[in-house]
């Protein structure tokens, strides 16, 4: 078997539940195709000790950086790019991305680092199968070897900050200088450093294997054909220049809004709701005491000026989280590794 045309994305969306693996050469490497969205290449001559993981699609409809990441392969296999680092590219949500659904049963991105275990279903199988491909992608690989994924998404409501990042709780709360300066190169805008561990697919990278890990949210939702991949046009050079020399791009820390969570914001009753318009944006700010959610069980008013809200969302069952309550920090402030 092989890609037609280079084209990794039309292989994936043909065959969304399973594919038989195999093998391919490319110009500077080799690949397997292990399972459907599950591709791995090993470079001819690596330049450096990085194994890069490139998740996309995790969310089906997010279709902008699944466009991005295939561009990229294309680019490889044809031999435009010569790939100097390992590449794990991994296409979450196939069956979802082919219905145009962010999910089929059960959101992808709560089923990681385990989560699957309490759930049926083809996304809780899938979750597991991609925790399988991301163990064998760092199986046997020694402590000088940089594991890194980045996992890109797109949001479905607007943002203060068109793209911004989810670096996964640390509980030493010591950030990577190198990292961060990595993404305000790649045209991030801000960073939410999350406050406790989840089961979305980064933190389960980091906790798991100690990767650099991120969920980076590159914009808004629109189908396939639909994107302006041309916005994307700086985290695209910083993948290249990361994909060919294993060189990581660089730019001032400063450049990022910092935010850190304050609270979560907890659906306690069918009563619940968010004193906020429909189309809020994230990062949304507002004024000291404002009630910005209220139920016959509970509210929350904002503490101080300037505090804002970023994932909201109330058509979920009680006791899920109907958002959060965040505030900007001074990169001044963090600690760094």
């Amino acid at each position: 078997m092989t890609i037609l045309n280079h084209d990794f994305l039309a292989l994936t969306l043909a065959n969304p539940h399973s594919i038989a693996p195999f093998e391919l050469d490319f110009p500077s490497g080799t690949g397997v195709v292990e399972d459907t969205g599950i591709f791995r290449l090993e470079p001819h001559q690596a330049k450096q000790d990085i194994s890069l993981v490139l998740s996309v699609g995790v969310h089906g409809n997010e279709t902008g950086p699944i466009e991005l990441v295939n561009e990229l392969l294309m680019q490889i296999l044809s031999g435009r790019l010569t790939l100097g680092i390992r590449l794990l590219v991994l296409i979450g949500n196939p069956v979802a991305a082919n219905a145009g659904k962010r999910f089929c049963e059960v959101n992808l991105n709560r089923l990681f680092h385990g989560g699957w275990q309490g759930y049926q279903g083809f996304e809780a199988k899938r979750a597991e199968r991609l925790e399988q491909a991301i163990d064998d992608f760092y199986q046997d690989l020694d402590e000088k070897h940089t594991k890194l994924h980045y996992d890109l998404h797109t949001a479905i409501r607007g943002s203060e900050h068109e793209k911004f990042v989810v670096y996964p709780y640390v509980k030493e709360a010591r950030y990577s200088k190198q990292q961060l300066s990595f993404l305000a190169a790649s045209g991030i805008d801000a960073v939410l450093l999350s406050h406790q561990a989840t089961t979305t697919f980064s933190f389960h990278s980091y906790e798991t294997y100690g990767a650099h890990a991120f969920t980076i949210e590159l914009g808004k939702v629109y189908p396939f054909g639909q994107n302006d991949l041309s916005r994307f046009t700086q985290m695209e050079s910083s993948l290249c220049l990361l994909l060919e020399e294993g060189t990581f791009a660089q730019s001032e820390i400063s450049l990022l809004s910092i935010f850190t969570v304050l609270d979560a914001l907890i659906k306690d009753d069918e009563s619940y709701q968010l004193n906020i318009a429909e189309d809020a944006n994230n990062f949304s700010q507002f004024e000291s005491d404002f009630l910005l959610s209220s139920s016959k069980k509970s509210e929350y008013r904002v503490k101080q000026s300037g505090d804002a809200i970023v994932f909201p969302n109330t058509n979920l069952p009680i006791v899920q989280r109907a958002g959060l309550v965040v505030r900007p920090i001074s990169a001044h402030d963090l600690s760094y590794v």
